[in-house]
Parts: structure tokens; C-alpha cells; sequence
């Protein structure tokens, strides 16, 4: 299985521009049989900011419910999450990763259906 990293905060989107490249990018990525993407979103440092992460997330729970991931973990969940080990056995290369190996609030894995 592969796995693959994908930027929303790279240029600064608008929030309805970041998730439908998301959305484009989830359904690029099904096609070449990637089971798991990293989403960088980033955390809203010093305050401001996050928009992503927050609209990313009522998405994300949306998205599962609909059947158009089969599911999701924050990286700040990542080391005590059931969904992350799962993760970990279905797309092993995850486990080359150093950003999920701290509570890195500015990522999120997707498991692809």
C-alpha cells in the first residue's frame, strides 16, 4: 500500500479551496491506490489562524459518515489511538514518519476506503 503526504496550508487557500483539493486529491489518490494520506493543515499558531483544521474536521466526520474515507486520526492522537494502529498494520510506511511520532496538532492521517 502507499502513502502519501498532501499540503492545504501550502499558499495560503481559502478554507473551500483547501478541501476541494482535498477532495480531488482523495479521489487522484484511490485511483493510484494509496490507502493513507498525511494532511498538513497546520494549528493556528500564535492565535490566529486554523481555519483549515477546524473546517477540516467537521469535514473529515462528514466524509467517514458518508462512506468517502474509512477513517481518520489527528496527529496529536496518533501514539494512543485505536485508528492509528490500525493504520499502522494496513500502510506500514507510516511507520517511517517522523512527524507522527510527537503530538503534531498540524496533521491529520485518512485512511482511504
Amino acid at each position: 500500500m502507499k502513502y502519501k503526504t498532501i499540503n492545504l496550508k501550502e499558499n495560503n487557500p481559502t478554507v473551500e479551496l483547501a478541501l476541494a483539493l482535498l477532495e480531488i486529491e482523495i479521489e487522484t489518490s484511490r485511483r493510484e491506490g494509496v490507502c493513507c494520506l498525511k494532511i498538513i493543515h497546520g494549528y493556528g499558531s500564535h492565535g490566529v489562524g486554523g481555519e483549515i483544521k477546524k473546517a477540516l474536521k467537521v469535514w473529515l466526520i462528514r466524509a467517514k459518515h458518508k462512506g468517502f474515507i474509512k477513517d481518520f486520526v489527528k496527529g496529536e492522537q496518533w501514539l494512543a489511538s485505536e485508528t492509528a494502529d490500525k493504520i499502522k498494520k494496513l500502510c506500514p510506511e507510516v511507520l517511517g514518519d517522523p512527524e507522527l511520532y510527537y503530538s503534531n496538532s498540524g496533521i491529520t492521517i485518512i485512511q482511504i476506503k
